[in-house]
């Protein structure tokens, strides 16, 4: 007799126990485990005493990595690398190791408590963490660590997209505002030799900017600023904001905008915005999951392609077009100054 087909109700039931194994998945990240096995495999006793954690239980949260082909399971019980586990690895290039570290640090536990938002429109992480996100990464060097190197980690995955999809050839003088270690401007500045690059950030991330810029061999054609950028930007032709804006709500975001339009060179100038782009109708994917993380944890939010618009307009630009990026999801929206 065949087995019984799945029910709507199956498929709810198994939906809803998909968050038990995405945090062991954070946690194996959090533990290093990818880069343990990343030489060769090794046994639970090996693993256990490396990550200071009890072997069966270890055992017990390795099992439903090794189900989704995570880790593989030797003959021998051992434990191997594979093509997944690989991107966990620390120093893996396109690593997201430190991705799956904010999650389990930081992103998870924020929303614990999603009703405290929906009743009192504050974000559940100013609940769950005693402040602010942001005062809260200044207050925790190794939170902010972790955040950094993951924006860094999710800037990779993008920033080769934008430098191949957008013609930075008459870009001038480009400034990443909340530019972080520059990933970005690295990606851009080596595909286009004519512009020439800002990284303007907070103070604390000045070193690591210019460490950075310097490794990519660009100590001539890049600098490093350091600013709030609701209070002023340096002046450039170009001004990129990537995964700035959706960090606040309309009224921050719209301080950004008008900041960068006063150090605006010219009416030549350009504005170049890279966000995920909400669809004007409801959808199930990353950029609505992405808005539930926005709302919880800093008060910011996802928008659609015509609330980009608004806000461009109210801040003194003139939404030119919208260009889709390979990275799934992500667009650059592109405007200038009227």
């Amino acid at each position: 007799m065949p087995p019984a087909l799945p029910t709507t109700a199956d498929a709810l039931v198994a939906q809803s126990w998909g968050f038990v194994t995405d945090r062991a998945l954070q946690t194996a990240a959090e533990l290093g485990i990818p880069d343990l096995v990343a030489s060769g495999p090794l046994s639970l006793k090996a693993l256990a005493e490396a990550t200071n954690t009890r072997p069966d239980a270890l055992r017990r949260l390795l099992r439903p990595l090794v189900g989704i082909g995570i880790f593989r399971l030797g003959e021998d019980d051992t434990y191997g690398r594979t093509q997944e586990s690989a991107l966990l690895e620390s120093d893996h290039q396109n690593t997201l190791r430190p991705w799956f570290r904010l999650m389990y640090r930081v992103t998870y536990r924020m929303l614990d408590d999603p009703l405290s938002t929906l009743r009192t429109g504050r974000p559940s992480f100013e609940e769950r963490f005693g402040n602010t996100y942001f005062a809260h990464m200044a207050q925790h060097p190794e939170d902010s660590a972790v955040f950094h190197a993951a924006m860094a980690s999710f800037t990779r995955r993008t920033a080769r997209a934008v430098a191949e999809s957008y013609d930075f050839s008459a870009a001038g003088s480009i400034v990443d505002v909340g530019g972080g270690l520059g990933t970005l401007v690295v990606d851009i500045l080596n595909r286009h030799p004519e512009p020439t690059g800002t990284v303007f950030d907070l103070p604390d991330l000045a070193g690591p900017a210019r460490a950075a810029l310097d490794a990519a061999g660009l100590h001539e054609r890049a600098t490093v600023a350091s600013g709030d950028f609701f209070a002023a930007v340096p002046q450039g032709r170009t001004h990129l904001l990537s995964w700035i804006l959706h960090d606040w709500d309309d009224e921050r975001a719209l301080t950004v905008l008008r900041r960068c339009r006063e150090a605006q060179d010219g009416q030549d100038g350009r504005l170049l915005i890279v966000e995920a782009v909400l669809a004007e109708q409801p959808s199930a994917d990353m950029t609505t999951a992405l808005d539930l993380v926005m709302l919880f944890g800093l008060g910011g939010r996802e928008r659609t392609e015509a609330e980009y618009g608004a806000l461009l307009k109210e801040a003194g630009f003139q939404h030119l077009r919208t260009l889709p990026l390979e990275a799934p999801g992500m667009y650059v929206i592109e405007a200038r100054p009227h």
